[in-house]
């Protein structure tokens, strides 16, 4: 009976390793994610984003522990990433870029206008853009989010949870293309502060006393000292607060108010879109139990 053939330990390596691999020669700092998902796998990388890292090395250590891992790129270094969500998000940047006066000059597919290596996701499409120094936005348009600093995406030749590989389109790709700044008009959006509207309950009311200007300042103070990992619950407290204020009259400046919660957000290093939906979150709570000042504190 013949012996089983036995594995050669100097086996090439597959098609993932290679090509994380690769990103680590270009500088790209690698994130190994669950396979067939988005998350960081927790084991490996237990700091998520923190623990990223271009060394040949280590990350061939982490797809070698675990061959199916997908692969995240952190944005904000070396490149920053538009995310379009399919024909929808498409449509929505053909109609946006016109209105800012700076048509886009065609792409990889026939209604695209981006320029830069292009992949496709499981749904939609990832164009890198040069780094823009701006945090991660969703909705900057309808069904296009922005990655940036503090961010990630995954990468090719990873695999979605619906079963398609992410993948470069042909000369389209980190060697063909190179990363170009973004244009004019998406910049123009992506600088504009996202913010929402106060429902019509929650809009200015006569001032009550200083006893709401105090509890904001105090709100804004526990957020700017919270530490990481506890940034974001610290600010949704802190939204719920003020929006129970807001609605039991005891802060006159309702917009100022938000304002001020969305700022400080931004200032710990949330992302654009995680400061808006967690302080719209938090200030609609609060509104739904009101809470005057006391009647001695409240001039």
């Amino acid at each position: 009976m013949p012996e089983p053939r036995r594995r050669s330990s100097q086996a090439r390596p597959g098609p993932m390793l290679e090509a994380a691999l690769d990103y680590c020669s270009r500088g790209w700092p690698v994130l190994p994610c669950e396979p067939r998902g988005k998350r960081p796998v927790g084991a490996l990388v237990p700091n998520g984003l923190k623990d990223a890292s271009n060394s040949l090395d280590v990350v061939a250590g982490w797809l070698k522990a675990e061959p199916e891992a997908n692969i995240g790129l952190v944005t904000g270094i070396a490149f920053d990433v538009i995310d379009i969500d399919g024909d929808d998000g498409m449509t929505s940047i053909n109609q946006a870029a016109p209105w800012y006066g700076e048509p886009w000059d065609g792409g990889p597919t026939d209604n695209s206008t981006i320029d830069g290596p292009t992949s496709q996701t499981g749904r939609g499409w990832h164009v890198l853009i040069a780094p823009t120094g701006l945090g991660n936005r969703a909705g900057v348009l309808k069904h296009v989010d922005w990655r940036g600093r503090g961010g990630y995406i995954v990468a090719p030749p990873s695999l979605h949870a619906n079963g398609h590989r992410y993948e470069w389109f042909p000369g389209w790709g980190p060697d063909d293309q190179e990363v170009r700044t973004a244009p004019s008009w998406l910049l123009a959006i992506l600088r504009k502060p996202a913010t929402f509207a106060l429902p019509g309950a929650l809009r200015p009311r006569p001032d009550e006393g200083s006893y709401g200007r105090a509890a904001l300042e105090q709100e804004v103070g526990r957020v700017a000292i919270a530490p990481i990992g506890e940034r974001n619950h610290s600010l949704n407290r802190a939204a719920f607060s003020i929006g129970q204020l807001i609605a039991g009259r005891a802060i006159s400046d309702a917009t100022g108010a938000v304002q001020a919660l969305l700022n400080i957000g931004r200032a710990v290093g949330l992302g654009d879109g995680e400061v808006v939906a967690t302080v719209k979150s938090g200030i609609e709570a609060g509104s739904r139990q009101p809470r005057r000042a006391p009647r001695s504190l409240a001039s």
